[in-house]
């Protein structure tokens, strides 16, 4: 049986949460959705954000970090992916 806060069970309940919250754990995992520049960063000569990466390698380097990542550090964004998803859940 896998623990709660495995990497597998932590990319499950990632799967569920809603596209914002998603951005959001990729900020701050440090995933990218741009391309070539850093996250939320307009360019300099327009006033308009760079082009989005495909989902599936944000979604490749999000499974990746999240392989990565130590025992504390899975637990504590296991604390915030599950609080957002046990939010949805009751209501």
């Amino acid at each position: 049986m896998r623990s709660k806060n495995s990497p597998e069970s932590l990319v499950e309940e990632i799967l569920k949460l809603e596209p914002i919250e998603f951005l959001g754990i990729c900020k701050i995992i440090g995933v990218d959705v741009y391309e070539d520049v850093e996250c939320g960063q307009a360019n300099e000569d327009e006033n308009t954000l760079p082009p989005a990466r495909d989902f599936y390698e944000i979604w490749s380097d999000v499974c990746d970090a999240v392989g990565d990542m130590n025992r504390v550090r899975r637990r504590n964004l296991g604390k915030l992916v599950y609080a957002a998803t046990k939010s949805k859940k009751e209501n």
